[in-house]
Parts: C-alpha cells; sequence; structure tokens
C-alpha cells in the first residue's frame, strides 16, 4: 500500500488545481459558474483524503515499540478521522446542485441548515476536521520516531502539510505549495521506508486488538445503523418527522462501515501478496462507501430549509452526475460488497478461518442486496456477525518480533 503515498499528494495537487474557487473567487455562485471543475475537484479532493488512508496505516505499519504510542493516535486518526473528513468533499457537490437549480439566498438558506445539523457537527465536522489534521502531523512524526523514515522526510511533511493548511485556498500557483512539497516528502517516503529494529511488537498488538474488536463492532454497528432507521423506511417522510434519529442511523452506518476498514486489514494481512493487495482495495472502496451516509444529511437540509420538492430534485442533480455516480458511488458500493466477500475467501485459504466464513459473509451481502431497509433487513448483520465474530475469539494474534538468536560460535581448534 506504500505507493498510494505516491498518488495520494499527486491527487490532491490534481484537485487543487483544477478548484475555481480559490483567491478572491469566494461565495455563493462560483460553483453555478465552472460545474465541470467543481465536479473534477470534489471528486478529487475526496480521492486524495481517501487514498491517504490506506497509504498512511502503509507507512505506519512497520513500526513496533518505538513510536508506538504516537502510532496508536496517528491510526485511529487516520481510520476515524480522516475517512469522516473525506465523506464531506460530497458537500461539494451537493452545493453545486444547490446553486444549479436555486438563487445564490435559496442555497445559504440550505447551507447554513446543514452546517447547523447537531449530528453532522459532532459526528462528521469535528472528529473529520480533528482526524485529518491529526492523522497528517502524527503519522511522519511516529514514523520518523521508529526510525522507518528520516527526520528530513518527515519534516518536508510536515512542512507541505503546514503550507497546504495556510494556503489551500489561495491563488495558484501559491495554493499549489502545500501540495507538491507533500508530494516530494511522501514519494521519498515510499520509496525509503525502513524496517526498525527488531523486538517487541506494541504497535503490532494495538493493531491486532483493534482488528479482532472490529470483527464483532463492525456488524454490530450495521444493526444498529439499520434498526434506527425511522419506521424502517428510507423514504424522505420519516427522515423529516423524526430527523435526530435519521442522523443518528446514517452515523451509525458510516462507522459500520468505517469499523470494516480493520477487519480486512486483518483478515488479509500476512506474507502473500494478493490478501493484501485485497484488503487495500477493499479498504479504498469503504471510504468512499461510508462516505456515501452523508447525503442523508443533506437531503435534511434542504427539506428543512426549503421544501421536500426541491429537495428531491437537489438529490436527482447530485444523482445525474456521471463522475461522482461512476468516480466514487459506484466503485465505492461494489468493490466494499464484492470485497468484504473476496477478504473472507482470503482468511480461508490462509487457514485463518473456516470454509463458512466467506459463505456466511456472501449470505449476509446478498441479504443487504436483497432485503434492503426494513425489519428482515436485520438478517444481514446477524449473518455478518455470525461470520465475523468467532474470528474475534479465535484468530491468531500478532505474536511479538524479537532478535534472532546469535549462532554458537565454533571453539577454535587446538593443538
Amino acid at each position: 500500500m506504500r505507493f498510494l503515498l505516491i498518488l495520494a499528494p499527486l491527487a490532491l495537487l490534481a484537485a487543487t488545481a483544477v478548484d475555481p474557487a480559490l483567491g478572491d473567487a469566494q461565495g455563493y455562485g462560483v460553483y453555478r459558474a465552472h460545474p465541470d471543475a467543481i465536479q473534477w475537484h470534489a471528486v478529487l479532493l475526496h480521492s486524495a483524503w481517501a487514498l491517504y488512508v490506506p497509504g498512511l496505516l502503509a507507512l505506519l505499519a512497520p513500526i513496533r515499540a518505538r513510536g508506538a504510542v504516537l502510532a496508536r493516535l496517528a491510526w485511529v486518526a487516520a481510520v476515524a478521522g480522516l475517512t469522516t473528513f473525506s465523506a464531506l468533499m460530497a458537500a461539494d457537490l451537493w452545493i453545486l446542485a444547490l446553486e444549479q437549480n436555486l438563487p445564490d439566498d435559496a442555497v445559504r438558506r440550505a447551507d447554513e441548515a446543514f452546517q447547523a445539523l447537531p449530528w453532522a457537527q459532532r459526528g462528521w465536522q469535528v472528529p473529520g476536521l480533528a482526524g485529518w489534521a491529526l492523522a497528517l502531523v502524527l503519522t511522519p512524526i511516529a514514523a520518523a520516531r521508529a526510525r522507518v523514515i528520516d527526520w528530513w522526510t518527515a519534516g518536508a511533511a510536515l512542512l507541505g502539510t503546514a503550507l497546504y493548511f495556510l494556503f489551500a485556498i489561495s491563488p495558484l500557483p501559491l495554493s499549489l505549495t502545500g501540495p507538491a512539497v507533500m508530494l516530494a516528502a511522501y514519494a521519498t517516503a515510499a520509496l525509503r521506508m525502513r524496517s526498525p529494529a527488531e523486538g517487541p511488537d506494541a504497535f503490532g498488538r494495538f493493531v491486532d486488538r483493534a482488528g479482532r474488536a472490529c470483527l464483532v463492532a463492525a456488524p454490530l454497528l450495521f444493526a444498529a445503523g439499520l434498526a434506527t432507521v425511522p419506521g424502517f423506511s428510507p423514504g424522505l417522510d420519516g427522515s423529516l418527522a423524526h430527523p435526530a434519529q435519521a442522523q443518528a442511523s446514517a452515523l451509525l452506518l458510516h462507522l459500520s462501515w468505517l469499523a470494516c476498514i480493520p477487519v480486512v486489514l486483518h483478515l488479509t494481512r500476512g506474507p502473500r501478496l494478493w490478501p493484501r493487495i485485497a484488503g487495500a482495495v477493499t479498504a479504498l472502496a469503504l471510504v468512499n462507501f461510508s462516505g456515501l451516509m452523508v447525503g442523508d444529511y443533506t437531503t435534511i437540509a434542504a427539506a428543512t430549509a426549503l421544501d421536500r420538492a426541491t429537495a428531491e430534485r437537489v438529490d436527482a442533480t447530485v444523482g445525474g452526475y456521471s463522475l461522482f455516480a461512476l468516480g466514487w458511488v459506484l466503485p465505492g458500493m461494489a468493490l466494499t460488497l464484492l470485497g468484504l466477500i473476496v477478504t473472507a475467501i482470503a482468511a480461508t485459504v490462509t487457514r485463518r478461518a473456516r470454509w463458512w466464513t466467506p459463505v456466511l459473509t456472501a449470505a449476509g451481502v446478498a441479504a443487504f442486496l436483497v432485503l434492503g431497509v426494513g425489519p428482515l433487513s436485520l438478517l444481514s448483520p446477524a449473518l455478518l456477525l455470525a461470520a465475523l465474530a468467532p474470528l474475534a475469539r479465535s484468530d491468531r494474534p500478532a505474536q511479538p518480533i524479537t532478535a534472532a538468536p546469535p549462532e554458537p560460535a565454533i571453539p577454535a581448534e587446538q593443538h
């Protein structure tokens, strides 16, 4: 997954280069004037942060004892915070759809309604922004502390991050300085990563325990998200009648897919290449898929600030963006559901699970697709729980890595 450390800042550089809302071009109406550029910017920016999630995890993976505390914090920030932050890029496409259907004063009302949703603030914006910043700051420091990369590379990564924080919406070419420095730094990190000195694998044990916990937490959060859908109906009526419950349901579903990221990485770890590739692709798909839950919040905000018909028209406009559908929605959903099955197969092939694990996983995915939302939909997380939960108890944990004992010295011949 280390090559993602090159693709992520490259996507960030491209997203910044095509952004029409730089410098003095701020405020409502800019998106309306540049619809194609905004679509490319939103999808590329989301892709950049999504690629950073498995990329940063790959940079943290060699850490053992030295730097383990910082690595744990960075790991949580990347999995929980950066994934959530990447989802917020969908709001740009929603703003574009609003501007293409409504005057600026109506766009402002809807946007302010979205910003004011309590679950959007506490469940998405605050942890997303915090996790985004912490992941980008702590990961290179932890890697340098563990001697996975040198301090010059870590310093360059932090410099690029600081430049991006400062000049992300400045005019070109100033806005490109941060992504360009990040690209150089993370490309160097990807090409020059080192394995640290052997020793107790404290960070590996943390990742192992997190993966085991998520084997149970992911299907339980999935069940909670489905069970709290107002009236067991995905329609707008239930969301408007119970907006807080609808927001909680969307957040729980987001968290369930987010918790699947440690699951697939846990099930596919090991020396074989194809399971690790399958795990990385599925983790990236999960970042895409989990982000779609933010659409429930934008729909509620539009219907609350405007009216139901307008909210549905705006949703239809967003769904009509081909770049969004082909570059985000379809690969996110298809590769997530297929990837969950493939990773379960990988766990069986590598003898870390029995044959019924992929069978139950495939049945759970099929139940999700066939049953949709409703009381019977709880069969899907129940099947996934039956498939994954036993692995949390029986799966072999990561073993501490210790130095090999020295070979016994051969005594010199005596004459």
